[in-house]
């Protein structure tokens, strides 16, 4: 808060509450939680405080007799006890809440993958990309030849650098497997 006038006194910081769903912001919530309950129950100290010098004002000026003071303090007991098991309601909430959105959030990112990364549409990529790779090894061989550079499918796989596996490709027989 600003100060905009010199009688304004804040005994408390005010905390705006925002919801945001991001998965970046994860570890920024939770610590904005430990904040805001260190915050809330610093605030409750606080207005514990106040209501019970308000009590012992009103007892001491208005020279009550003992009865009607006890009942004030009775009645302010109760309604700090209303207070305290409100609090602890909403912690348990609060608590669910959190049981609630974690798998929610695993859910969706689950979700997200497999609609990103669709395992057939890898598999149909996989094999034109091989099969790609398959044809551009014949047809440099085809030119090294025209060349007089005479060059085996192993030897031109090894100045490339290229890995066997992904290619299905045989050394043995010097061919491809599967096409």
């Amino acid at each position: 808060l600003r100060k905009t006038r010199s009688s304004f006194n804040s005994c408390c910081s005010v905390v705006k509450w925002l919801k945001v769903e991001s998965e970046e912001n994860e570890e920024s919530c939770l610590e904005f939680q430990e904040n805001s309950k260190h915050i809330n129950s610093e605030f409750e100290e606080s207005t514990y405080l106040k209501d019970t010098f308000k009590n012992i004002n009103v007892c001491e000026s208005k020279s009550l007799d003992t009865e009607s003071c006890s009942d004030l303090q009775n009645d302010f007991m109760n309604e700090n006890l209303a207070k305290h098991e409100l609090n602890k309601e909403k912690a348990k909430l609060m608590k669910q809440i959190q049981e609630k959105e974690d798998p929610l959030q695993r859910l969706k990112l689950v979700k997200m993958y497999r609609s990103k990364n669709d395992l057939s549409q890898l598999q149909l990529s996989i094999e034109k990309w091989r099969s790609c790779s398959q044809q551009l090894l014949y047809e440099l061989q085809s030119a090294m030849s025209e060349e007089n550079k005479k060059l085996s499918l192993t030897q031109l796989i090894d100045h490339y650098g290229l890995d066997d596996k992904l290619l299905h490709y045989n050394r043995n027989e010097e061919e491809f497997i599967g096409v």
